[in-house]
């Protein structure tokens, strides 16, 4: 037992390991691995994990694939006793699976799909820990009974290997990645999602995840945005003091602009073809979500000088992530439907 108890605490500050057990109730856990590759002719979303239900409900692990490309997606199931993880660091294992931020071994077959190979990543760049912020999350990590709890395991590096998919080898070697991961016992109500590490420049990456957060009876509007720019991470987030405009949303777009003491940055994204996969409602994964992986972010990164602001950065983000789900008035955006 002191070794469990071991385990989660030191899990707290290592927020890419596995955070639960394995007896857990009405709880989910997965890792979000997007890989592209050089050409940018081929991306996917990989998304291993764990889903537990209520007691006598259904519990299993499984291996979720999204191709980015044609907009479709798989869902691998396997058994709960087919998970493992590392207690000491994070690598996860689903059946023949493995996972961690240093690569990944797939040998998924079902009736439609068949994927294998090894790919490895180098250079990864996470989010930055500290005592009394351990990761995305910050002091929230702290607070007891949160719907779900975020963590940014690498905003950008470099990959390794080929995949064999359906029979069609695909080299990612040159290509670019980001890992990210959410767990608790459901999505909110309503977010906008979004993310790209493909700019103009090697080695930038912005992600940003606007949503609802119940909170003691009521709600409140959470915010997690990040940008990796020259090798250094600014953070605009609820609890750094970050401000956010009201985002407007269209079927096809969404904009916005955060700023904090120093710097500003406004994002026009773009959305196209959309891909539906599985999302966990208390534990199981019985909802479903769309998510479009070819979508184009527009970044204006600016930083305060004198009574104005001088611009430090201006590019497009393409492959990217982006998911506009729920009531958007929620999180106090305008959605314009006819647009």
């Amino acid at each position: 037992m002191n070794r469990l108890r071991g385990h989660q605490l030191r899990a707290i500050w290592k927020p890419e390991m596995y955070q639960g057990s394995m007896s857990m109730t009405r709880y989910f856990e997965g890792w979000y691995f997007k890989i592209v590759d050089a050409s940018e002719e081929n991306a996917f979303a990989i998304i291993p994990g764990v889903s537990f239900g209520g007691i006598g409900e259904d519990s299993h692990s499984f291996v979720q694939i999204m191709n980015g490309c044609d907009a479709s997606s798989e869902y691998h199931s396997y058994g709960i006793d087919e998970f493992w993880s590392s207690k000491s660091q994070f690598l996860v294992k689903v059946g023949d699976n493995q996972f961690s931020q240093n690569g990944i071994k797939l040998h998924l077959q079902n009736d439609s799909q068949e994927v294998k190979g090894i790919l490895r990543f180098g250079n990864i760049k996470p989010w930055p820990v500290s005592f009394f912020s351990p990761g995305a999350m910050g002091p929230f990590r702290f607070v007891p009974r949160m719907q779900t709890l975020h963590g940014i395991v690498s905003f950008d590096h470099e990959i390794k290997g080929r995949l064999e998919i359906d029979g069609k080898q695909v080299d990612f070697t040159g290509g670019r990645g980001y890992i990210e991961k959410d767990f608790g016992r459901e999505f909110p109500s309503a977010w906008i999602w979004m993310q790209s590490n493909h700019f103009d420049e090697t080695g930038i990456s912005f992600t940003s995840s606007i949503a609802n957060i119940p909170w003691l009876g009521n709600s409140f509007v959470g915010y997690l945005i990040g940008l990796l720019y020259e090798g250094e991470i600014y953070r605009f987030t609820t609890y750094t003091g970050a401000r956010i405009s009201q985002p407007m949303v269209t079927k096809d777009s969404v904009t916005f602009t955060v700023v904090d003491r120093d710097y500003a940055i406004d994002i026009q994204a773009r959305k196209t073809k959309s891909a539906t996969l599985h999302s966990p409602v208390q534990g199981l994964m019985t909802g479903r979500i769309e998510e479009s992986l070819d979508a184009k972010i527009g970044v204006n990164f600016y930083r305060r000088k004198g009574s104005g602001w001088e611009k430090k950065y201006e590019g497009i983000g393409t492959s990217a992530g982006l998911e506009v789900m729920g009531d958007m008035e929620e999180i106090g955006a305008i959605e314009i439907m006819n647009s």
